[in-house]
């Protein structure tokens, strides 16, 4: 079993799931294990420096998902 920092699981996250699903099952759950912990870290981080005004849940989750959007996109 491979490991990987949060933040480069969290990049490679597509990749990662690519490879659980052609035949790596139990690897699934610890990737959105480790999916969970780097979205709470960066909330956690996000939230001891704000940059702006407090946002909701489903805004954070939104932000998350177009920054990795862009992240697989470059």
């Amino acid at each position: 079993m491979d490991t990987f920092p949060l933040v480069e699981a969290r990049n490679q996250l597509g990749q990662l799931v690519g490879r659980v699903r052609h035949g790596h099952v139990e690897e699934l759950e610890e990737l959105r294990r480790l999916r969970d912990e780097a979205d709470i870290a960066e909330a956690e981080a996000r939230r001891a420096a704000p940059t702006g005004p407090p946002i909701t849940h489903d805004e954070f989750m939104a932000q998350l998902d177009a920054e990795d959007a862009q992240a697989a996109a470059s």
